[in-house]
């Protein structure tokens, strides 16, 4: 999943970069990041951090998750 952590700590642009085979597993995927970028828990990005937004790619491996 990629996405971006903007300076205030909110998301956007969440999308599934490599399908997992399952759909269900993808939208659930999305949804996780989706609610942490609501919840702003990511927090804001540091003042050191010269960029307004951070790319991030995360990985979920429905193999580790049981």
């Amino acid at each position: 999943v990629a996405f971006l952590i903007h300076r205030d700590g909110s998301v956007s642009g969440v999308r599934v970069v490599r399908r997992s085979g399952s759909y269900a597993f993808d939208l659930e995927a999305q949804g996780a990041i989706e609610s942490v970028g609501a919840a702003k828990a990511f927090g804001p990005l540091p003042e050191a951090f010269r960029d307004d937004v951070l790319p991030v790619t995360f990985s979920f491996d429905p193999r580790v998750i049981r």
